[in-house]
């Protein structure tokens, strides 16, 4: 990751969704890489307490607890390449999914959402000229930005997915 930008950035382009390169895995060892996706998102939320004594001003907060959440919009082709890739029971397989963002000029930058099951899914179309989607919660039980742990004391050595959180990967 660079330590600097130069403005105006006139060698290359900014990270944008064409750039993005999204890949969904299982704990088989299936590698899913896909361009056929309308959206991926994915969040981590640090819910704290808040420390109150008899003093106007917070003594501190806790170090809290994370939360990740993750969807997905895959193309109806592309979602059933998927699902027959994980075939029955597609709602119990445990799955890594890494989403790599790559600008000319600009270094790749690389998310990881680690032990993902698909707990929800929808279907469904309506009239228009629209191709038809499949959403569904990726459930992770891990979100790594940028390959940087949010965690001062992150979990090591527990099997996610088929992989190991710290270790370095690939699908």
């Amino acid at each position: 990751m660079p330590q600097t930008l130069s403005y105006p950035l006139v060698n290359g382009v900014r990270h944008s969704f064409v750039g993005i390169e999204l890949k969904l895995g299982s704990a088989q060892g299936l590698s899913f890489p896909t361009i056929g996706f309308k959206s991926i998102s994915y969040t981590r939320k640090r819910s704290r307490a808040v420390v109150e004594g008899t003093n106007a001003d917070p003594l501190g907060k806790t170090s809290g607890m994370n939360a990740y959440t993750g969807e997905c919009e895959l193309y109806l082709a592309e979602w059933n390449i998927f699902l027959v890739q994980l075939g029955p029971g597609y709602g119990d397989i445990v799955f890594p999914v890494s989403v790599t963002y790559n600008a000319q000029g600009m270094d790749s930058v690389t998310d990881w959402l680690y032990g993902c099951t698909i707990d929800s899914s929808d279907g469904g179309g309506a009239k228009g000229p629209d191709p038809t989607v499949r959403k569904f919660d990726l459930a992770p039980l891990k979100v790594v930005m940028s390959g940087i742990d949010d965690n001062a004391n992150p979990l090591t050595g527990v099997p996610m997915g088929g992989v190991q959180i710290g270790v370095s990967i690939g699908l």
